[in-house]
């Protein structure tokens, strides 16, 4: 019988943070092309922790003020916080290098509300 050890990165108090499940943050969208979402933007992360430290990326989805026929069909989930307005888009989620990219925490998304967001995500990825 193999036993195998699982290794798990746990950062030292002076390493810097590492983004996870349901962290709203400020990120920079740019470069972009064609209708992605560009400049600097809210998002809530999807991704959890040990993914972004173990590659240095981070699932988004951005926040946004626009998108109305979304919100009219119930597809985007209102943010509810001190520091951000507007809706959480699952239909324009990105990876990106968060350290290459300013990414920036500002605040944490309601349990309720980020498993909608979750919901809304396994529709648009199932089959």
């Amino acid at each position: 019988m193999s036993s195998k050890r699982r290794v798990f990165l746990i950062p030292k108090s002076n390493d810097p943070y590492i983004l996870q499940k349901q962290d709203i943050v400020y990120n920079d969208f740019d470069p972009s092309g064609g209708r992605e979402i560009n400049k600097r933007k809210p998002a809530v992360v999807v991704s959890n922790q040990l993914y972004s430290s173990k590659t240095g990326f981070v699932a988004v989805c951005p926040i946004t003020n626009g998108a109305k026929h979304l919100l009219d069909q119930g597809l985007l989930v209102p943010v509810v916080s001190k520091n951000v307005t507007g809706y959480v888009n699952p239909f324009q989620l990105h990876t990106f290098d968060y350290q290459k990219r300013n990414t920036q925490k500002v605040d944490f998304m309601d349990t309720a509300d980020f498993q909608k967001v979750v919901q809304l995500c396994h529709y648009i990825f199932d089959e």
